[in-house]
């Protein structure tokens, strides 16, 4: 029993000894919030579905899904994809293409182009998915070859 009160004392005096003796510092903490944006660009498609030769022009629509932060300025571009010739976008199926647009309105008169062209979709952020409308026109020759048509449009944004 002396053993456990001479232990007990002699950690009473170490508590004492630790708390007359002290030294303060300082941990500084900090943060650096960056504005951000994203594109989905899995699962997007604009697809016309089938359209027989005689149609003469067919139309289609989709949604990209942007999130940008909140109150951040941002505009998509969509380049002219591989088949273009120049300006032109254009499905190929490997023998033949097909030309079409992108409009960023459903009556399809304000298309849509690449980054600093002044053709980008524009909006301000909300931080959360927000759904770009992306509607699609196409015309068909009549003697236009059958056969499966694609092509990929490469989407950028910028913030």
């Amino acid at each position: 029993m002396r053993n456990v009160i001479i232990a007990a004392m002699l950690l009473l005096f170490a508590n004492a000894a630790f708390a007359t003796n002290q030294n303060t510092g300082e941990l500084a903490v900090s943060v650096n919030v960056v504005e951000s944006c994203r594109i989905q660009s899995t699962g997007n498609e604009l697809s016309f579905g089938n359209v027989s030769q005689e149609a003469g022009t067919a139309q289609a629509e989709t949604a990209v899904t942007v999130r940008c932060s909140r109150d951040r300025a941002y505009a998509v571009g969509f380049d002219y994809g591989r088949h273009a010739q120049g300006s032109q976008r254009q499905m190929d199926n490997g023998s033949a293409q097909i030309a079409y647009q992108l409009y960023a309105d459903s009556a399809r008169t304000h298309p849509i182009g690449p980054l600093n062209s002044g053709a980008e979709l524009r909006g301000v952020g909300n931080g959360k998915d927000e759904q770009l409308p992306v509607y699609g026109a196409l015309k068909l020759g009549k003697l236009q070859p059958s056969g499966r048509y694609t092509d990929v449009v490469y989407m950028t944004v910028a913030w």
